[in-house]
Parts: structure tokens; C-alpha cells; sequence
């Protein structure tokens, strides 16, 4: 596997991660037949694009299972401490309970996946995600993503 492409199946299970979170927070299935329908590619694997003016969907590349599985228990072990070091993170401006879904899911695996892999870089961890923010977002979201994982980072690594 070529660098690149252990980049994309990794930048890839990320976004299968955040897309599992959504799943289950939104009611779905219990965490191990979310887990299993994204490693069997029938939740995420899709991007929307725009092409020519009109939208489509397209398969993304598979996503890294280890790395994907790791966040996503992870998640599920740790929620309480997660969602408790997002409060704790968020100016007094910013409500929990107000956070966009899509939004808090991201955070929750960003965090998450400072519980589970101390052998990445802090700074990769953060840039995965702010990116996937800038995907979906253009506005505030970004620089709050920003701020806790960085600040998230220092406490957990030290």
C-alpha cells in the first residue's frame, strides 16, 4: 500500500468513525451491527459531490479497519468522559445540547481516538479532523474543532 493510500484509508475510517457516531446517536442500531455494517461497506464508503452543476455520490476507497474499529470503541468506552471534556472545552457562548449533530460527532472522534492511539501525532489527529470539519463546515465550527482538540491533545499527551 502506497503512502497515499494508507493516508486516504486512514483520513477514510476517520470519516467512517464520525458516520458510525451519527448512526448510533441518531438512534440507529446497537454499536457492534453499526460497527459491522460499515466494515461490510453498507454505512458510509460515499462522498456527495458536485460535478457540472448537479450532485452525485461517489464510493470512496475502503477505510482502515484497525484504525476505524479503534475510534469507534473507543468512543463507545469513553463517551461519558468525551462528552464531559467537550463541555468542559466550550466557551460559555457555546451550549452542548446546542452543537450541531454532524458537528459533535466529529469532535467525538477526534477526542476518541486520543483516548485509543498515542502512537499518532497529536498534530495529525488534529489536522484529520479540522479538515473533516472544513468539509462540512464553513463558519466558527472550524476553530472551535481546532481549539479542542488542541486543547483536548495537552491533557491527554501532556
Amino acid at each position: 500500500m502506497s503512502e497515499n493510500t494508507s493516508k486516504l484509508a486512514f483520513t477514510n475510517a476517520r470519516l467512517l468513525a464520525v458516520q458510525t457516531i451519527y448512526a448510533h446517536q441518531m438512534g440507529d442500531e446497537d454499536w457492534d451491527k453499526l460497527m459491522s455494517r460499515a466494515l461490510l461497506g453498507e454505512l458510509g464508503g460515499k462522498a456527495l459531490t458536485e460535478e457540472d452543476g448537479s450532485e452525485k455520490y461517489v464510493s470512496l476507497p475502503a477505510a482502515d479497519a484497525g484504525l476505524y474499529t479503534r475510534v469507534v470503541e473507543s468512543f463507545r468506552d469513553h463517551a461519558g468522559d468525551i462528552d464531559t471534556a467537550i463541555k468542559t472545552g466550550l466557551t460559555d457562548n457555546i451550549s452542548f445540547d446546542r452543537l450541531e449533530p454532524t458537528f459533535l460527532c466529529i469532535l467525538r472522534a477526534g477526542l476518541a481516538e486520543f483516548y485509543t492511539d498515542s502512537d499518532t501525532a497529536a498534530a495529525i489527529i488534529i489536522n484529520e479532523y479540522v479538515d473533516l470539519t472544513r468539509s462540512f463546515y464553513d463558519g466558527s465550527e472550524v476553530k472551535i474543532a481546532n481549539a479542542l482538540l488542541d486543547r483536548f491533545s495537552k491533557v491527554i499527551r501532556g
